[in-house]
């Protein structure tokens, strides 16, 4: 979980510097609301586990996946919302899959969720998107359901299980997203007419 928790401690920071203001005008948050929420899942993550038979998990964990699962249809045009629900969770399979044929070829690395999936699913959901807030929600969507499908057959079943990765592929889309619209912001007038300008100015996801 330490991973999870500095990269949400980054993403707040950058939060606070104005590097994410792109991040919240897409999600239509005041930026407190956001640095609240990932403060908040950080803070609540050192609670100790919540355990009900075999299933486990953390309060910051929880509040993280029932955030994302409902920021998909908060303030968002429905098609938008639907269609990027449905990406999250058809990159999400897939990645599945991509761990059971690995599983199967022997090779243990990718036979479960990683952080090399999350840095691929990241730069996906953000090409895909070209939106902060739903690069952010695909990604995030995209590793929770792998992180839960791996576990079939297991002992026991965690929700904190991969949240690591899950983060590191928000992380991914987000940190792509800002750093790609502060360039664009930052470009002389007669280089703004490029082709790649005018695909995110589109916000294909809005």
């Amino acid at each position: 979980m330490l991973i999870s928790m500095i990269i949400l401690g980054v993403l707040a920071l950058m939060i606070i510097v104005g590097a994410g203001r792109p991040f919240l005008k897409d999600f239509r948050l005041h930026w407190a609301a956001a640095l609240i929420f990932f403060l908040a899942v950080v803070g609540l993550n050192f609670i100790p586990l919540i355990r009900i038979g075999a299933f486990n998990f953390s309060v910051g964990t929880a509040l993280f996946y029932l955030v994302i699962i409902g920021a998909f249809f908060v303030r968002s045009k429905f098609s938008s919302a639907v269609t990027a629900f449905a990406a999250g969770l058809v990159f999400g399979g897939l990645i599945y899959a991509a761990t059971r044929v690995a599983l199967l070829t022997g090779n243990e690395f990718f036979a479960t969720t990683n952080w090399a999936y999350a840095l691929i699913i990241g730069f996906i959901a953000f090409i895909l998107a070209r939106n902060g807030k739903y690069s952010f929600l695909i990604a995030s969507l995209a590793m929770m359901l792998p992180n839960m499908l791996v576990q079939i057959g297991m002992d026991g079943f965690s929700l904190n299980y991969g949240f690591d990765w899950t983060i590191v592929a928000a992380g991914t889309a987000f940190t792509l997203y800002a750093v790609t619209m502060l360039i664009l912001k930052h470009l002389p007038e007669d280089k703004k007419e490029s082709k790649i300008v005018s695909l995110f100015e589109s916000d294909r996801l809005k």
